[in-house]
């Protein structure tokens, strides 16, 4: 199939396959650092492999220079940014040492067999270009292991606090799926905007003898702090798919990483007042499960906090 390539084809029983995607819905590396956990603790080992050269842009056309506009004491600033550097972001990797060319990178977009239990990874980036063909490489290779199960998990930033368990929401292409997931602590997703290439696999997944599951949770919308990775909201999506799809997997190390992430918040919100209030409303929000609107005024709140200085002021 073009853009696919087969490295090897374990005997496998009616494997599921978990996906997660790098990008739009990675926020706190819930997507790509599940299946990397995953990975690591199945010793799956990388069976295919799709090409990124077929489905995703490296030259991005900046006919003129993009700008950025941001707040800076209360002034709108608008700052131009240097377009070599804009699209730089869309480009391969190299590596050239002494004028030798010793690596050049892309995107990865591969797929991991494991085995007890049977399962089937996949860890990329989504495509820029080409989605039809993208999933086609996806569902050719489920048809080629006899995959007929697909999971996908993600995560979405919300105005949620640290203090409190993050919630996982779940779409699906039909209703009968729904009754899988009973007996989980599961919420099902309301959303109207832009889509995803899940939402295409999703809709897609019926039309090929797939069962399609989209599992997405939560992560704190902090954009005042530095949180690439969010161990919580990994552990509830790593502890929700072993439940679904019986695996037997020791998460205490996922736990203390959690644990360690959380009481490191912690220490910074008891030095910062501002922060400590923002906690007290999102808990609000959350515990009473107050209206959309209230989650607007809150998410303003967010991007007003200044951690500019740690000092406690009373």
């Amino acid at each position: 199939m073009e853009g696919l390539t087969i490295y090897q084809r374990p005997e496998l029983e009616n494997p599921p396959l978990v996906l997660g995607f790098g990008g739009w819905m990675d926020g706190g590396r819930v997507s790509t650092g599940t299946i990397d956990y995953l990975r690591e603790k199945l010793e799956a080992t990388r069976c295919a492999e799709i090409d990124s050269l077929d489905f995703h842009i490296f030259n991005f056309p900046v006919s003129t220079i993009p700008v950025a506009v941001f707040s800076d004491q209360a002034r709108t600033v608008v700052s131009s940014i240097n377009p070599m550097e804009f699209s730089a972001i869309f480009r391969p990797h190299t590596r050239i040492e002494n004028g030798i060319i010793e690596d050049l990178s892309y995107q990865k977009n591969e797929f991991f067999c494991a085995q007890s239990p049977d399962l089937v990874l996949f860890s990329g980036e989504e495509p820029h270009i080409r989605w039809r063909t993208y999933c086609d490489c996806i569902f050719g290779l489920a048809e080629d292991l006899g995959v007929k199960q697909f999971y996908f998990v993600g995560s979405v930033s919300s105005p949620i606090p640290h203090t409190r368990e993050p919630r996982i929401r779940a779409s699906m292409p039909s209703e009968d799926l729904r009754e899988r997931l009973s007996g989980f602590d599961i919420e099902f997703t309301d959303y109207e905007g832009p889509a995803s290439i899940v939402t295409l696999l999703t809709e897609r997944s019926a039309h090929r003898g797939i069962e399609m599951i989209s599992l997405v949770v939560e992560v704190p919308h902090y954009p005042f702090l530095d949180m690439p990775t969010y161990p919580k909201s990994v552990l509830k999506a790593v502890s929700t798919l072993a439940g679904l799809l019986h695996l037997n997997i020791d998460l205490s190390d996922l736990r203390e990483s959690a644990d360690q992430a959380e009481n490191k918040l912690n220490e910074i919100m008891a030095g910062n007042r501002e922060f400590r209030e923002l906690v007290r409303k999102l808990e609000e929000v959350y515990d009473y499960e107050e209206s959309s609107a209230d989650e607007e005024i809150l998410r303003r709140l967010i991007e007003g906090i200044d951690l500019g200085s740690s000092e406690d002021k009373n």
